[in-house]
């Protein structure tokens, strides 16, 4: 099934001048894919996870998630579908720091309602045990280290059961078993959901980990063989 499909993206800055981001851009991902997503800083990745996550719009061209065209979207349509079935993680974790590991992956659950169910509170409890957090579930994030803290961040991106996740530059700040903990952690989300999952880094050393590899070059994104 395909589950991301980019067809003629075309999208440019105008607030310092015109300055093109990508012309006639195309990709397509299948599901239970780990695509990587390369280029120098600035050529357009995180421009292009942000399409893709409904974030920013194309100036042309169209974007299917899970089959929709998605273009003629209202922002209440657009964020009903990211919380429901795109998790994002970023380079920074974005923790709230007065809220406990448990109450920061709860927040997706909590975004259309005012309270969670026992049982989506033992869902989130169950989620922080599978990235290896068990014992962690009531501290803040000052109190984890910076491992810790990505891994109840990508807690926190699948609470919700996404079809896709996003990851922008998700290890840029981590030291190398760090790293390789979380990219192991996102190869085994794949296998366990069939979660379809667009990594974004330049870091070449996580290249080997994913199912194919793209670059951003010439506005356009061409596969590395």
């Amino acid at each position: 099934m395909e589950v991301i499909h980019l067809k003629d993206i075309h999208k440019a800055y105008r607030d310092t001048g015109f300055v093109p981001v990508f012309e006639g851009l195309n990709l397509s991902v299948y599901e239970g894919e780990i695509i990587g997503i390369t280029g120098p800083s600035g050529s357009g990745k995180t421009t292009l996870m942000n399409i893709v996550g409904l974030i920013d719009k194309p100036d042309s061209g169209f974007v299917y998630l899970l089959g929709e065209e998605t273009s003629g979207w209202d922002e209440k349509r657009s964020a009903s579908f990211r919380n429901s079935s795109i998790g994002f993680i970023f380079q920074y974790h974005y923790l709230i720091p007065e809220l406990s590991a448990l109450e920061n992956v709860c927040i997706p659950l909590l975004i259309e309602k005012r309270q969670i169910s026992e049982s989506e509170r033992e869902k989130c409890m169950s989620i922080l045990e599978y990235v290896g957090l068990k014992d962690k579930v009531d501290n803040f994030p000052s109190e984890l280290s910076g491992g810790e803290r990505q891994r109840v961040a990508v807690a926190r991106a699948i609470v919700n059961d996404p079809a896709i996740i996003l990851a922008d530059e998700p290890t840029g700040s981590l030291d190398k078993d760090n790293k390789l903990r979380i990219v192991e952690l996102l190869r085994s989300i794949r296998d366990r959901y069939g979660t379809t999952i667009l990594i974004a880094t330049h870091d070449f050393s996580l290249l080997e980990f994913m199912d194919r590899v793209f670059r951003i070059e010439n506005r356009r994104l061409v596969e590395v063989e």
